[in-house]
């Protein structure tokens, strides 16, 4: 796989109608010139589609660049079976992004008490993961268990296995935090498998967060800058454009993306010193006002 290979979410292709299927998915993703796919498993049909995999690179010249599994916990009995034959069978990728929706001893999302438990569930997978050659990569996502980033780099740091990773994802991170990005890539890129980037502004949502998810140079979060600070830490993975719940015409939402993405990186290309921001943002209207 080439150095930062584009991949998009393949819940760019859900809406309130239904889902396309997985030959229109790869067909348009390869027509627009994306380099991959990541695919999410959470219906029986989707996780149908993994058998299909090997086939996907041959058939449509794109690469599955990542499968995206949950489970409710580590005492979700079926979850855990279901993400372990996945690791045992799956072909044709070598990433697995998992989210961890909650935990026995937990009182609270990100609440610590619930790591004993998640620790060794993971201690128990990843002995698989390291045998078949695939990454388990720890997703944050808001309103599960493991919410933010820290919760997931927690739980990296204190399993300590080369098989294990984190995966950043600008939606959740910029709802759960969303301040001083550069710390943030600074501590959390010797341990990235991937990240991905949408549009995204602090208003209400279709997607049910109070953030939304749009075209990539859209919305108030500057990925110009997010993706400037990714390229600071010579981060070579892939990356990924998000694109949950947005309905409409795919199509051209994905090639608007993707015209937004390389026009970034057209210009990080020309002028890197762009990113580099002072440390002065906007005043609130208080501040403002007492100015």
């Amino acid at each position: 796989m080439k150095s930062n290979a584009l991949f998009a979410l393949d819940t760019w292709f859900y809406n309130s109608l239904g889902s396309y299927n997985l030959e229109a998915k790869c067909e348009m993703l390869a027509e627009l010139g994306y380099d991959g796919i990541n695919l999410t498993l959470w219906s029986d049909q989707s996780w149908a589609d993994v058998a299909r995999i090997p086939e996907i690179k041959e058939r449509f010249g794109i690469e599955v660049t990542g499968v995206y599994a949950s489970v409710s916990g580590p005492d979700d009995v079926e979850g855990v079976r279901r993400v372990s034959e996945l690791l045992k069978t799956m072909d044709g990728c070598t990433l697995v992004d998992l989210a961890i929706l909650g935990s026995p001893e937990a009182h609270t999302n990100s609440d610590p008490r619930g790591d004993a438990a998640v620790e060794q569930m993971l201690k128990n997978l990843l002995p698989i993961a390291e045998r078949r050659g695939i990454t388990l990569s720890l997703y944050h996502h808001i309103g599960c268990w493991m919410e933010t980033l820290d919760d997931a780099m927690r739980l990296c740091l204190a399993v300590d296995h080369p098989n294990l990773k984190i995966t950043f994802s600008s939606h959740h991170w910029y709802l759960t935090d969303g301040k001083h990005p550069e710390r943030t890539f600074e501590r959390i890129s010797p341990h990235m498998s991937g990240a991905n980037f949408c549009g995204s502004r602090r208003v209400p949502s279709d997607n049910g967060t109070d953030a939304t998810i749009e075209i990539l140079d859209e919305g108030e979060q500057d990925n110009f800058y997010l993706l400037g600070l990714l390229q600071k830490t010579g981060f070579t993975g892939p990356i990924g454009i998000q694109g949950f719940s947005m309905g409409g015409d795919v199509y051209s939402k994905l090639r608007r993306s993707l015209a937004a993405y390389e026009d970034i990186r057209r210009r990080l290309k020309q002028h890197p010193g762009w990113a580099d921001f002072r440390n002065d943002p906007i005043p609130s209207a208080r501040e403002e006002i007492s100015a």
